[in-house]
């Protein structure tokens, strides 16, 4: 039977899907592309997305009533991206259906978002854009890259941040419950306890996965620690971050600003506060898309749909036990 491939992700690059995954179609795969636009209603998904038997996803509500309407196809789901908290792993089990992300496939892309970030909010580039447009012409004292930058979290993305971050004159301190030692001491960065972090570190930049042990690390607590001035960006998931406590800090002078790519609600609720604040610079969860970026998670994923139907080991698959669950399909 001829296997069917469905790409629910935009195509910004207008990239001929048939030349990008040429392998999996000289296989005999027929692809469709569907995009989605990261819907939350998981109806949408199971109207559109059955009948397939692979699919590249993205941040589409990928829950239990989704996965059950395309059970009877669907072998194989590679998430455009490292995130993954958008697909039910332990329904996707249940069904017998693969799923693998693309750890580290766009990293540069997302490390350099951050940095950008950082520099944007440190030196109010983004500010000083909208008050030149409303007729200021005024400038005032900014800060500078420099002190210590804590890495919340130390996996591929951050390793690219601190690659990014040698030539500023900074201190570099990671917390990460996975030490990759080699890596640290490769980038002259220090690793430290959470509270060492927090306390220590005048920019602090977040990126780490979405799970019930982080979410809302990053609260009341947290940000009184902090040294006062504080500047911090988060390119990881929303919900790590307690956006009330965050904007109680920047309310009260205790940050000097934040920047972010990710919010607890996407889109951005039009009644945020933060939306108030002159010292928020927002971007619309933009850091992975790039011409590089899509690229390179393009073709990490092509590699991993060919190995899955070569019987080839995949490189992130998240959840082995799916073979135990798999059907007659």
């Amino acid at each position: 039977m001829k296997k069917k491939m469905a790409i629910f992700i935009a195509n910004e690059l207008k990239l001929d899907f048939n030349k990008q995954f040429e392998t999996l179609v000289d296989m005999g795969f027929e692809i469709s592309h569907i995009p989605l636009g990261h819907t939350n209603d998981a109806t949408i998904i199971a109207q559109k997305a059955p009948g397939f038997h692979c699919a590249v996803v993205g941040r589409e509500n990928w829950n239990r009533h989704a996965l059950e309407a395309v059970k009877d196809s669907m072998e194989f789901i590679a998430r455009f991206g490292a995130g993954f908290d958008t697909v039910d792993i332990n329904a996707a089990t249940e069904f017998g259906i693969a799923v693998t992300n693309a750890p580290g496939m766009n990293a540069r892309a997302v490390a350099e978002q951050a940095l950008s970030l950082m520099l944007d909010a440190i030196r109010k580039t983004s500010l000083y854009d909208r008050a030149v447009r409303a007729g200021e012409w005024k400038a005032t004292l900014s800060l500078s890259l420099e002190g210590v930058v804590g890495l919340l979290g130390f996996g591929a993305i951050a390793r690219e941040v601190a690659k990014l971050l040698q030539p500023f004159p900074v201190k570099i301190l990671a917390y990460d419950v996975v030490q990759n030692h080699e890596a640290a001491k490769a980038l002259n960065v220090e690793y430290t306890s959470l509270d060492e972090l927090v306390s220590r570190s005048n920019i602090i930049s977040t990126h780490l996965p979405y799970n019930s042990e982080t979410h809302h690390i990053v609260n009341k607590e947290f940000i009184a620690k902090l040294p006062d001035k504080a500047v911090f960006i988060n390119t990881s998931r929303g919900p790590v971050v307690d956006e009330n406590a965050l904007y109680e800090g920047l309310a009260s002078g205790k940050l000097w600003a934040v920047g972010l790519d990710v919010l607890e609600k996407e889109p951005v609720d039009p009644n945020s506060p933060l939306l108030k604040l002159p010292n928020v610079v927002l971007t619309p969860h933009a850091s992975a898309v790039s011409v590089i970026g899509v690229r390179d998670v393009f073709e990490g994923l092509g590699k991993a749909i060919v190995d899955f139907y070569t019987g080839k080991p995949v490189k992130s698959i998240l959840n082995p036990d799916y073979i135990n669950h798999i059907k007659n399909k």
